[in-house]
């Protein structure tokens, strides 16, 4: 049951960063920064890495506010965005070794792609919470390092 739990939980985090096209949302204002993601900790050069990032706890895990592929072409991937509002966010990202847009589990439901959230907050049998994974940006220009493992 719990296997189970874990699986879907982790699942459904990282399925919904599937149906989002990254876009830059009407708001933005002058209380906006220069924000850059670096996720480190590939043991391979291969495949993407799938982010996805959200805006508030309600819609955590469900829709994010940015989501986007990049390829894996070195042992860290940056991405950036020109002009995030201020405000509180969480990131969950994972790496998809074989392109084949899933979190890949064992037989248990334990994934055996690397993963990772913002914060490097980890989940007991699931996704991070909202409120272990959430840093506040109130900067013109911010970075953010996720470890994925």
């Amino acid at each position: 049951m719990v296997r189970l739990l874990f699986s879907s939980l982790i699942t459904l985090v990282l399925f919904t960063m599937n149906s989002f096209a990254q876009e830059l949302p009407d708001y933005v204002t002058e209380k906006s920064t220069s924000f850059t993601l670096q996720v480190h900790g590939f043991d391979k050069v291969e495949g993407e890495i799938r982010i996805a990032m959200f805006d508030s706890k309600e819609e955590y895990t469900k829709e994010p506010v940015f989501a986007v592929v990049l390829p894996v072409e070195g042992k860290e991937v940056e991405w950036k965005v020109p002009d995030l509002p201020f405000g509180e966010y969480a990131i969950a990202v994972y790496h998809d070794k074989n392109k084949n847009g899933k979190l890949d589990t064992n037989f248990l439901g334990i994934p055996k792609e690397d993963y990772g959230f913002s914060n490097n907050a980890r989940g007991k049998f699931g996704p991070a919470s909202w409120e272990d994974a959430k840093f506040s940006i109130s900067e013109q220009s911010f970075t953010h390092l996720i470890i994925i493992e």
